[in-house]
C-alpha cells in the first residue's frame, strides 16, 4: 500500500480484496472434468485431436517442415505446460471409448479421419490469443480446406473467459463451439458500484508505468490469479516492477515478474471475494427480494439461493454463463441448476420463467404475514371506560 497516496489506498485495498486466488487442483479438476463432458457426451463429431493454446513467435508459425504441429516449446508458460498434461490425463482416460488424441500430426490428421480439433486454454481475457491460435491454424492450406468442405471443426474450451473475451471470440466465426468452466474474473463481473469501478479503473490508469498498460493485456481488466502463472491481464500495478515515472521512487510489486510467492500463494490460493446476494439482487432493482432473505423460498431441495437465481432469470439473465457470472457459480454447475428447474416445471425450454416460476418468486418476495398474539384470559373483573351511543334512534 505504500506505493500510493493516501487517498488512493482504500481503492487500492479494494482491488487487492476483489482478486481470485485458483488452485492448481481446482484449475486441473474442473478443466478435466469439463473436457471429459464435452467429449464423453458426444458434443464433438469424434474422432478428435486435443491441443494446448499457445502464443508463437513469429506469428503464423504452426508447423514443422508443413507436417507436425508446434505443441510446446522451453519457452512454454507456466499454464501452457499444466494445460498439456490436463490434456494427457483426458486422454488416456477416456480411451478405447472415446476416439481422441493428444496433438497428433497432419498425417495422422488425415490417416485416422480426426473430424474435430479441440483446443485448450487457461482463459480468455481480450480472447487475442485463442482468436489468433486459430488463425494460425488456417493458415495451412490442408486444414482451411478440412475447415471449408466442413470435414473438420473448431472447437475451444476455457477454465476462464472474461465477457468482453468470449464476445470476441464467438463474433470471429472461427469456433464451431466454446465452453467454459469459469465466466467472469474480471472488472465487469466484480460486485463493485459503479463509482468503485471508476475509481479502481482511475487508479490503474494513474500508477501504470506505461501509458495504456494500466487495465493488463489489451485492457482486459482481469481479475483471476493463477497458482501456476499470474496472467498479463492483469492491472499494471500489480505486476509492474517500476512506478509511473522515475521521479516516483522504488515500487514495491505485488507479483514479481508474473509469478506468485510460494509464502504468498500459500496463505492466498484458493481465496474468491465473498459473493454479496442481496447486493447483486438490488443492482437488478430487486429490492424487495433483495430484502426477504431466502428462507421464504418454498424449493429448496438443494438448490442453493434459489430466490436469488428465480431474480436473475426474471432480469433476462438465462444463458448458464450469463447465470453463473451472476450468482458466483461454476458454469457447469449453472447449467446443472438450469435442468433441475426445468424438471420442478419453474422455468422453461428457454428458461423463461414459469407460471409456477413466477408464483415462486412472488413469495419470495412477499412480507412475512405478523402474527398478533391473542388476548389473555383473566378472572378479574372488568369495568368499560366508556359506552358507546347507540345508533338508533
Amino acid at each position: 500500500m505504500e506505493n500510493f497516496a493516501s487517498g488512493d489506498v482504500k481503492t487500492a485495498q479494494l482491488l487487492l480484496n476483489s482478486l481470485c486466488f485458483v488452485s492448481e487442483s481446482m484449475f486441473r479438476q474442473e478443466l478435466t472434468l469439463r473436457i471429459r463432458t464435452v467429449l464423453a457426451d458426444g458434443l464433438v463429431e469424434t474422432p478428435a485431436a486435443l491441443y494446448s493454446v499457445q502464443s508463437y513467435d513469429p506469428p503464423g508459425v504452426m508447423f514443422h517442415d508443413h507436417v507436425v504441429p508446434v505443441v510446446s516449446s522451453a519457452r512454454s508458460m507456466g499454464s501452457e505446460l499444466v494445460v498439456q498434461n490436463v490434456i494427457g490425463a483426458v486422454q488416456r482416460s477416456l480411451v478405447p471409448c472415446v476416439k481422441i488424441w493428444d496433438a497428433p500430426e497432419l498425417g495422422i490428421l488425415r490417416q485416422r479421419q480426426v473430424r474435430s480439433l479441440a483446443f485448450v486454454s487457461d482463459q480468455a481475457g481480450s480472447g487475442r490469443e485463442c482468436e489468433e491460435y486459430a488463425r494460425t491454424w488456417l493458415r495451412n492450406k490442408t486444414i482451411r480446406s478440412w475447415k471449408s468442405l466442413q470435414l473438420v471443426k473448431f472447437y475451444l474450451v476455457l477454465f476462464s473467459a472474461s465477457e468482453a473475451g468470449l464476445r470476441r471470440l464467438r463474433s470471429s466465426g472461427l469456433y464451431d463451439e466454446i465452453w467454459v468452466v469459469r465466466h467472469g474474473m474480471d472488472f465487469a463481473s466484480a460486485q463493485w458500484s459503479d463509482t468503485e469501478r471508476n475509481r479502481i479503473r482511475a487508479l490503474c490508469e494513474k500508477y501504470a508505468r506505461r501509458d495504456g498498460e494500466g487495465l493488463g493485456w489489451e485492457g482486459s481488466q482481469g481479475l483471476a490469479v493463477f497458482e501456476h502463472t499470474v496472467p498479463n491481464n492483469l492491472p499494471a500495478i500489480l505486476r509492474q516492477r517500476k512506478g509511473p515515472s522515475r521521479r516516483s521512487g522504488g515500487w514495491a510489486s505485488f507479483f514479481q515478474h508474473r509469478t506468485a510467492p510460494p509464502e504468498l500463494m500459500k496463505e492466498l490460493v484458493g481465496y474468491v471475494p465473498a459473493h454479496d446476494r442481496a447486493r447483486g439482487l438490488r443492482a437488478l432493482g430487486q429490492q424487495r427480494l433483495a430484502h426477504a432473505g431466502e428462507a421464504r423460498t418454498h424449493y429448496h431441495r438443494g438448490a442453493r439461493n434459489l430466490a436469488e437465481i428465480l431474480g436473475h432469470l426474471a432480469a433476462g439473465r438465462r444463458h448458464a454463463e450469463q447465470l453463473a457470472r451472476s450468482v458466483s457459480l461454476s458454469v457447469p454447475t449453472a447449467e446443472e441448476v438450469i435442468v433441475q428447474m426445468r424438471s420442478w416445471g419453474l422455468i422453461d425450454a428457454r428458461n423463461r420463467l414459469t407460471d409456477a416460476g413466477w408464483t415462486e418468486l412472488r413469495a419470495a418476495k412477499a412480507k412475512p404475514r405478523r402474527v398478533v398474539q391473542r388476548l389473555q384470559g383473566s378472572e378479574d373483573p372488568y369495568y368499560p371506560d366508556s359506552l358507546r351511543e347507540s345508533r338508533w334512534p
